[in-house]
């Protein structure tokens, strides 16, 4: 067996393959347009130092400022943001839903916390976001200490408010396409390959037996192996002459 004979066991059922490649594209197209289309809108705030804050204190705000951002990235998923968003935006669940749509996310670095909001309606995802940013800052500013307290002090505001998204972010329509175009080039050509072995198995069974029952000697199975293969070899020559 050749590497060649398992390319020409598949060119050989390549009208299979081209028709379940083109089942696997319709069936992908036909799963992507019966999937709820998901939007995702984004908003984002920045943490600082209060303007009051002395040049000299700036590298001791800077660390404490690193400690708190994800802590405060850790509040925009909180009920003391989340129920007063879920009022403002006039969503038609909870918080405990809420919870499950949204993220709050800190790069590497910066000060800033990525709010992110994944809905079914795009309107209603910007709308979101903007509310779930809103009610952040107001959390913090309710939760900053008062100078007299020794912390230094931080301010956080808006730096994006999100916008209508156009495009929604599931289903990838070109994924779910070839997805179903490679599970179904996959298929035709693991048929052709299947019935490349059922053919070549009764090939070496019917030259055995007819070996096996001359009178004169009985003909090694590898003898036959070789007698199967030979044929094989002049079918891909013949196919090479007709194509």
């Amino acid at each position: 067996m050749e590497p060649i004979d398992y390319l020409v066991a598949v060119w050989r059922h390549r009208f299979v393959i081209i028709v379940l490649t083109v089942l696997g594209l319709g069936a992908g197209l036909l799963v992507a347009n019966n999937t709820t289309a998901t939007y995702q809108a984004g908003s984002s705030v920045l943490l600082t130092p209060s303007p009051g804050v002395a040049n000299n204190e700036l590298g001791e705000v800077g660390n404490y400022m690193n400690y708190q951002i994800h802590s405060y990235a850790e509040l925009a998923s909180s009920r003391v943001v989340l129920d007063p968003a879920v009022r403002d935006a006039d969503l038609p669940y909870g918080a405990d839903v809420l919870a499950e749509q949204i993220s709050a996310q800190v790069p590497v670095n910066t000060s800033v916390i990525n709010i992110s909001v994944t809905d079914t309606d795009p309107a209603r995802a910007a709308r979101v976001a903007n509310a779930v940013a809103e009610n952040l800052v107001t959390a913090v500013e309710d939760a900053a200490p008062e100078p007299s307290e020794g912390a230094p002090s931080l301010e956080l505001r808006t730096v994006a408010e999100a916008s209508t998204p156009q495009v929604p972010v599931s289903p990838r329509v070109p994924l779910y396409l070839a997805g179903g175009a490679a599970l179904g080039f996959f298929l035709g050509a693991l048929f052709g390959l299947a019935r490349f072995a059922l053919l070549r198995s009764r090939r070496l069974a019917e030259a055995s037996s007819s070996t096996s029952g001359s009178p004169r000697r009985a003909v090694p199975a590898a003898d036959a192996t070789r007698g199967a293969d030979r044929e094989m070899e002049a079918d891909r020559e013949m196919e090479a002459v007709h194509s």
